[in-house]
């Protein structure tokens, strides 16, 4: 993901494959928006998972499951090292929450780019 690409570069990229899906024929357009409908994933809700869950759960809602597998064991690692006694654990939980501070941040941004990548991954199979 792109954390610094602007949001009117997203935007504009977003109208150009609007555009683009208009032209197509109304059957492939019916086609498209059905198969858009069932794949989108709603910005706010994986905003709303980033905020309150931890252990990378929003990971899963984008279908990203090696990623939250990662970051689910390390955070058992670290909590069950902290409850242990090892009080180095802390440095994972705290990469931990290094790595999750931008997708926290960026999460709208994440989202919306997952579905531009989905849309137009729809547009080029019916397209062709």
């Amino acid at each position: 993901m792109q954390y610094l690409q602007p949001w009117n570069e997203l935007e504009e990229q977003e109208e150009q494959l609007r555009n683009q899906v208009n032209q197509l024929p109304a059957e492939q357009k019916k086609a498209y928006y059905k198969q858009q409908s069932t794949q989108l994933k709603d910005p706010d809700t994986y905003a709303s998972l980033n905020w309150l869950f931890l252990g990378g759960f929003h990971h899963l809602y984008l279908k990203k499951y090696r990623l939250f597998a990662i970051e689910f064991i390390c955070l058992v690692i670290s909590i069950t090292g902290l409850c242990l006694g090892y009080h180095q654990a802390v440095y994972l939980l705290l990469a931990i929450a290094i790595y999750e501070l931008p997708q926290l941040f960026f999460s709208q941004k994440i989202a919306r780019q997952y579905n531009y990548k989905i849309s137009e991954k729809i547009f080029t199979e019916l397209a062709n």
